[in-house]
């Protein structure tokens, strides 16, 4: 497993099979740093979970002359929650981009399952 380190914040962890001269390439094209963990164990019983109640989020901060963003995906949401409730969540709470610690000021839903948040 491959943990991606971009601007001291954790961007993606990817799960993959791979030679040390595979990990060398992708190191190569990869940003930031990247942390590679061993697999210890697989396996467990199956659990019958639920359809992943998943949703995109834009969120940002609108300037004068600029508007920094990006894009934020929950991988799973509460059935209950609604839009003013991740708003309230979100707003002057979540950095508006990857490289500043400016809070954003806004959040958009860009994508919902369809049990999604409305």
């Amino acid at each position: 497993m491959i943990k991606q380190i971009v601007n001291g914040k954790n961007l993606k962890t990817i799960s993959a099979n791979m030679s040390t001269g595979d990990f060398t390439v992708l190191s190569s094209i990869l940003a930031g740093k990247l942390e590679v963990w061993d697999l210890v164990s697989e396996g467990g019983t199956a659990a019958n979970v639920a359809k992943p109640n998943y949703i995109r989020l834009a969120v940002g901060k609108k300037g004068i002359s600029n508007r920094v963003s990006c894009a934020v995906y929950l991988p799973h949401v509460k059935t209950t929650k609604t839009a003013i409730d991740l708003e309230t969540a979100i707003v002057g709470l979540f950095d508006a981009d990857y490289e500043t610690a400016v809070k954003c000021e806004y959040c958009t839903v860009i994508g919902a399952s369809s049990k999604g948040v409305r």
